[in-house]
């Protein structure tokens, strides 16, 4: 309940850019002292502003990526549904490139085969640990330097080591998503999601579905690169899955009740 909270206190603020102590306990249900302390553990974070009375947004120039270990408890069991469904579209012959995040992370527990290309050194503990023998699939990191907050390689080695590499299936989450593309929260993690798709015949994009209409000031990737895009069913997101599917994407649905592939 907790980690819910704050997780849409962090979506709120991207539309709202200040949320009071009084607004936030009629809009969460609850109290000041609960507040307050969600307050303080978002500004700790770096995920806000802490204000007299609330919290604001952060400036552009101030806006950090949400660190890994909070993400990773946003949306678990959407996650590991989509992840479950992505996992089916791999060949045990493909070569596979995986840009990293609490989304794309959960395919670390489904890849049995093949030869993953990642930027994302937890995958390589999750497949340690799933295939202690050695028996698990080839997986090459890209260099580049550690971002200790997003757990992540990047940087200029990064960028250098993709251009040795072409990969038949590509995998990234978002940051946010409209009706025009993939939205993220800094020009170099949009830079290097797109390098990544770019270089993959097919392009996937796996994303829960608070993920529509989460603003933020970077353009990734237009909907008219991406070939995939696999989420949970939401009504309310109907007019964006409109926009995706007009510029030519094929939406996945994991179905929330039992899991099982949905074209809908």
């Amino acid at each position: 309940m907790k980690r819910d909270r704050l997780q849409q206190m962090v979506i709120d603020l991207q539309s709202l850019r200040e949320i009071t102590t009084l607004q936030a306990c009629e809009k969460y249900q609850a109290s000041e002292a609960t507040i307050r302390r969600n307050f303080n553990e978002l500004a700790e974070a770096g995920l806000a502003v802490r204000t007299h009375g609330g919290i604001r947004i952060l400036e552009k120039q101030q806006m950090p990526s949400v660190p890994y270990a909070l993400r990773e408890t946003w949306n678990a069991d959407e996650k590991k549904r989509i992840a479950a469904e992505a996992v089916k579209l791999i060949r045990p012959d493909h070569t596979v490139m995986l840009y990293g995040g609490s989304t794309t992370e959960q395919l670390g527990y489904f890849l049995k085969d093949g030869r993953i290309i990642t930027n994302f050194p937890e995958l390589c503990r999750i497949l340690r640990l799933r295939f202690p023998t050695g028996e698990g699939p080839q997986v090459i990191l890209t260099g580049g330097q550690l971002n200790y907050r997003t757990g992540l390689l990047e940087g200029p080695a990064l960028r250098r080591s993709l251009e040795n590499y072409q990969a038949d299936i590509g995998f990234s989450s978002a940051f946010g998503m409209d009706g025009t593309g993939l939205l993220d929260i800094s020009d170099e993690c949009s830079e290097q999601i797109a390098l990544m798709l770019e270089r993959s015949a097919v392009r996937v994009i796996l994303a829960d579905h608070t993920k529509f209409g989460r603003k933020s000031f970077c353009r990734c990737l237009p909907w008219g690169k991406i070939g995939i895009l696999i989420t949970v069913f939401d009504p309310e997101n109907h007019e964006y899955y409109k926009a995706v599917r007009e510029c030519g994407v094929r939406i996945i649905f994991a179905d929330a009740d039992n899991g099982k592939l949905k074209e809908k």
